[in-house]
């Protein structure tokens, strides 16, 4: 009796085990550092996921870059205009602040077919809706190209 009533609490036990734990989000619902972010955008911007992107941008963004500065409207259309044909992040490192994570990253990108190397600055803030770029810097490093 013992052993019959101990096979079936193993058993129970088993069954709730594989259960319990799910598996963690992925994408961004699962995103938490500033690396991860960087890349999901940069993802959505090769992939033309316009309405991902147009998500991921604070209703209030600013940006700057070679080109000057940027409202939210601007940065959109150079994302949508100079397709991204290819990148990479290197030397990323993320700042916490608060609800909001500053990160910083080295850009290697194809913008049409043309490389290009550039620092970045982004910041992200979580909101209720999650994660969205509130301002974000381009530069080209010294003696880049």
């Amino acid at each position: 009796m013992f052993r019959r009533l101990a096979a079936i609490i193993l058993l129970c036990s088993i069954m709730l085990a594989c259960t319990m734990w799910k598996n963690p989000p992925s994408g961004w619902s699962g995103a938490t550092g500033g690396e991860q972010l960087e890349r999901l955008f940069w993802q959505d911007v090769q992939a033309k996921h316009w309405a991902e992107v147009d998500k991921r941008l604070a209703a209030t963004f600013a940006g700057t870059g070679p080109a000057g500065t940027m409202d939210r409207a601007a940065f959109l259309r150079h994302l949508q205009t100079s397709p991204l044909t290819q990148f990479s992040l290197s030397e990323c490192t993320s700042q916490l602040n608060g609800a909001d994570i500053m990160v910083t990253c080295t850009l290697h990108a194809q913008w049409a077919g043309q490389p290009s190397t550039s620092s970045t600055l982004s910041v992200w803030q979580q909101l209720k809706k999650g994660w969205v770029m509130v301002a974000h810097a381009q530069s080209k490093p010294a003696g880049g190209i």
